[in-house]
This record gives structure tokens, sequence and C-alpha cells, in this order.
């Protein structure tokens, strides 16, 4: 969605992505500068001007989205919104209840016009999103549920959010015949890894096995160590935002 002689022009675009076994560079397609999670009510959704360019991820809830001149349309879990608009008037986030929305600041930059067809969309998790952090322990890797160290709600000025060096987005058909064989690797970078599409399960050291679906966010922190195995199912896609060295608060685990 960009701003057009001072109105919202809205767009159906294909994000750049790449093959998810491709685990190397780039990670900075996208080129994020910051991120935030929030949980929040319709009231609450902070003005577009305010956050600059940015991409808007849905994690959970059904939200309406209104543009003067066009039809709504609705967002679901897994939807990706990119805005670039001053005509804030023109634009309109509804929801009845609580959503959860994963932000990724990308000031000068909107993806281009494209195909915007994908596969089969998996249910998505009802409710609040799974938050898992996959993590280094020494030398074994573990799943745990994780607490974002800032409140959820209301969303605070961009300059206050965790940096990041890019971001990205994959793809992967791995068919629909049952889990795909994985193989153990670490993770490239310390990064958020958001389910856009399809589902999977993920297997740590420790024996715990995660099974992500849409909506659904990993933090991957297990850069050294023994690693984690993957295995997906269906047309899976894939957004992961990298955290700048030594940013984002003291994590702890939610009991």
């Amino acid at each position: 969605m960009t701003d057009v002689s001072g109105a919202a022009d809205v767009r159906q675009v294909l994000l750049p992505y790449r093959d998810a076994r491709d685990k190397g560079r780039p990670y900075d397609v996208i080129p994020a500068s910051g991120f935030w999670l929030a949980r929040l009510r319709a009231d609450e959704m902070p003005a577009f001007p305010a956050l600059g360019c940015h991409l808007v991820v849905v994690l959970s809830g059904r939200i309406e989205l209104s543009v003067r001149g066009e039809p709504a349309s609705e967002l679901e879990p897994g939807d990706v919104v990119c805005f670039d608009v001053g005509a804030c008037d023109d634009v309109a986030l509804k929801w009845p209840d609580d959503a959860w929305l994963f932000f990724v600041s990308t000031p000068g930059w909107v993806p281009e016009p494209g195909c915007h067809e994908v596969g089969s969309r998996h249910d998505p998790r009802p409710g609040r999103p799974l938050l898992t952090w996959i993590r280094d322990d020494d030398g074994r890797s573990r799943s745990e549920p994780f607490r974002w160290p800032y409140p959820l709600g209301p969303v605070p000025p961009v300059d206050t959010w965790p940096a990041s060096i890019g971001a990205f987005v994959t793809r992967r058909e791995y068919g629909s015949e049952g889990y795909t064989p994985g193989v153990w690797h670490n993770g490239p970078r310390r990064q958020f890894g958001i389910t856009l599409n399809g589902c999977a399960e993920n297997e740590t050291g420790d024996g715990t096995v995660t099974r992500p679906v849409t909506g659904d966010v990993a933090l991957i922190d297990d850069v050294t160590g023994a690693g984690h195995v993957t295995r997906g199912l269906g047309d899976r896609w894939m957004m992961f935002v990298t955290v700048a060295p030594g940013d984002l608060g003291e994590l702890t685990p939610e009991l």
C-alpha cells in the first residue's frame, strides 16, 4: 500500500523469496531496521505515518482492511501488508477482539508488483500464536515458550524497537504425504521465523517437538551446538527477521 498524490494506492504483490534450502545469504532482501511484537485492540493501532514504511504480519485474529474507494478485504493469520502511506484517513483496520501483530520497519522499501498466487493455506492456530524459543543449552538445543521482554501494547515509537539487520522470505513445497525427513542444522544467525503458510515440526536435542502452523513464531537462537531438525509439510512460506547483534532484551522462558 503506497501513497500516490496524497491518496492510498493498493497493490497485490508477491514478496521476494528464495528456496528454503538456501540457509546462507542474502538475509537482507528486505532491508529491515527494527521489529515489534504486539497484542492490540483495534483502537490501539498506531497511525501509519508515525510508523513510516513497514510490514505488518497478522499472527492471529481476522482483520478488516478498508481503503477509501476500494472494496473491504479480510486479512487472516499469515497475511502481510506493506504500508507506505501518509494518507492515514484513507486506510482503516478493524477487528472485534485482540489481534497479535508483528511489525517490521522497512524504511524506503516496498515490494514490486507481481503474481500473488500461493498454495493451500493450513488452518492457523486459534487465539494466541505459539511463541517458541529454540536455543543452545551447553551443546544441545532445547525448545521452550518465551516471554516477549516488552509490553505487548501499545506500540512504542519505531526508534525504540529492537534493531534488525534485514529480513527475507522463503518458500518450499514439501508435498502433502506427511512430514518430510529433515537434517540437523544450526540457525545461520539469530532470527525470528514466522510461518506465513503451511506447517512443520521442529525437533530439538532435548526431545521436544513443536508443530508451528500459520501465524506461529520461533526465535531461532541455536547458532552453536548440535542444532535442530525441521520437517515440513505442504507449500510452506516463512518470513525471517534477523536480530542485530546484542539487540533484543534479556529473554526468559514463559513458565
